[in-house]
């Protein structure tokens, strides 16, 4: 019996895969229909001035108390000269997704602080635009890279009726960065374009602050899967500063700009940054904190006691 399940799992998983591979051929050959979807930027190597900022963030026990850590790093290059700092707050009362949330705002905060204090023409994030506080209180363009798409916005958002349908008929068997990655590939392949950046056509996104946001991929350089960017500001600026990102991207992470590889670096909560928060806790609270937790421990003791 359990055998005769096995097998015709397997006979139907082989099915489903087929049907997914003529349904991916399809979509490869379609692909060079949307030509007119793909816009090609020549990098150009020149001072930009901006700021990138990321953030890391873990929940941290010590005697069963727990408390969240947030550690912003922010990546300033004004005037031929760059630097890095670095922000650690602890907080209480936030976990899991909400703590995620928080983290974006508070990078949002830290952006907005170094844009008082420096004169720059670019504002780098890690992560969408759209729901973070505040947002649209930047004075500068905004271009924000997702690594990690999970909503299917920029395909939701196209206007033209032949390239959305395409890309939701894709969206039954492909990922949307992938779908991006086999029409800009095309395009490529067909224009014999070199080492040229390529952008899908932006296309609006949502809203922030009565503000546009535009959703498009970029693929920096040949073979790279596309990230998807979220722009605030003003759309024909897009192509000049991908164009300014481009010489960025290559290294050390190949198709990824380099200020937010460094900012994504310096702001993670690794195992010694999470030690000498431990080590802060001891040393500042470890008697209270024992004490506690041993008042805890004998008040419900105690009161199993009484109720047996």
């Amino acid at each position: 019996m359990f055998n005769d399940v096995v097998i015709n799992l397997l006979e139907l998983m082989e099915t489903r895969i087929a049907q997914i591979r003529d349904r991916a051929s399809e979509i490869v050959k379609e692909a060079g229909e949307f030509a007119n979807q793909v816009i090609e930027v020549s990098p150009i190597t020149k001072p930009i001035r901006f700021v990138a900022v990321d953030s890391g963030f873990a929940e941290i026990t010590y005697f069963g108390f727990r408390v969240s850590v947030i550690n912003v790093a922010v990546l300033i290059s004004a005037g031929g000269k760059g630097r890095v700092l670095t922000m650690f707050e602890p907080i209480l009362g936030a976990s899991g997704e909400e703590l995620e949330r928080v983290a974006l705002d508070m990078e949002v905060r830290y952006a907005l602080d170094a844009l008082r204090k420096f004169h720059v023409n670019l504002l780098l994030l890690d992560g969408a635009v759209i729901g973070r506080r505040d947002i649209d209180k930047v004075d500068v363009p905004v271009l924000a890279h997702v690594k990690d798409v999970r909503i299917n916005r920029y395909s939701q958002s196209i206007t033209e009726p032949g390239f959305r349908d395409y890309m939701n008929k894709a969206l039954q068997v492909m990922e949307e960065p992938l779908i991006a990655h086999v029409i800009l590939e095309t395009y490529r392949s067909s224009n014999k374009t070199s080492n040229n950046a390529l952008i899908t056509k932006p296309y609006v996104v949502g809203k922030v602050g009565g503000r546009d946001v535009y959703g498009f991929y970029v693929q920096y350089i040949p073979s790279a899967l596309p990230i998807y960017v979220e722009y605030l500001g003003d759309p024909s600026l897009i192509k000049d500063l991908i164009s300014a990102l481009a010489p960025l991207s290559t290294m050390p992470r190949l198709g990824y700009p380099a200020p937010l590889y460094i900012v994504d670096r310096v702001a993670r909560v690794n195992s010694d940054f999470r030690g000498m928060v431990r080590l802060i806790m001891e040393k500042l609270g470890g008697d209270v904190l024992s004490e506690l937790r041993g008042m805890y421990l004998r008040m419900n003791l105690n009161d199993y006691v009484k109720s047996n």
